[in-house]
């Protein structure tokens, strides 16, 4: 998981907003109502997309992607039109991540302030191919962390594998491509650029060679 900028609101999301939440939020917090039957949130899936590159916001994998409210519907009906709670996911994470919301929450993939990027949360255990809870942090974040990780089944196995395919080709690349190779550098470029899946476990593969990037 690596932090992303979603920009600003796609046009044309203020007005159904505006139309659709107070329904949510009637049924959910007034207790009114028919639990609403909307999901005009599919109509600005492709806005998403392209914010993610067409990734998983949680997993990192290539996908088609649906619109996942971050914070759930049930909890958080006034957010259900907000472009900021929306995040790409995979059918799979989005599945297995359903209404859960834990206290605390977990790792925000748009987390407006720095510390609370992924980044500052999980490392990757290159020999294994797993996410880890990066090392040096404070009880609290360490365990929304973990929460994070096992809550959206991050290390499940066709994660891993994924993860561990890539690890491979990265090492095959560097043996192929000596430094002095100009090859080298897209090929390091290519593995680390946000725009490729998984590229944070690659930036963690490198980071341990002594390899230097831009965050």
């Amino acid at each position: 998981m690596h932090w992303v900028d979603r920009g600003p609101e796609p046009v044309g999301l203020g007005p159904t907003r505006s139309r659709y939440t107070p329904r949510w939020i009637a049924h959910y917090e007034v207790g009114t109502g028919s639990r609403p039957s909307d999901s005009h949130w599919r109509g600005f899936r492709d806005d998403l997309s392209r914010v993610f590159f067409s990734l998983c916001a949680y997993c990192e994998e290539s996908c088609r992607g649906v619109v996942d409210h971050f914070r759930p519907k049930s909890r958080f009906p006034e957010l259900v039109y907000e472009w900021s709670n929306w995040v790409l996911a995979c059918d799979s994470c989005n599945l297995v991540k359903g209404d859960k919301w834990p206290p605390g929450g977990y790792v925000d993939p748009c987390a407006r302030s720095r510390l609370g990027r992924p980044e500052n949360f999980f490392d990757f255990d290159t020999s294994s191919g797993t996410i880890i809870p990066r090392p040096g942090l404070g009880p609290v974040r360490r365990k929304k962390a973990i929460r994070t990780i096992s809550d959206l089944n991050l290390n499940a196995h066709h994660h891993v594998q994924w993860r561990l395919l890539l690890l491979r080709a990265i090492k095959e690349s560097l043996a192929d491509n000596p430094e002095e190779d100009p090859a080298h550098r897209g090929s390091l470029e290519f593995f680390i650029a946000r725009s490729t899946p998984l590229s944070s476990s690659a930036r963690a593969l490198l980071a341990e060679r002594g390899y230097s990037f831009a965050p």
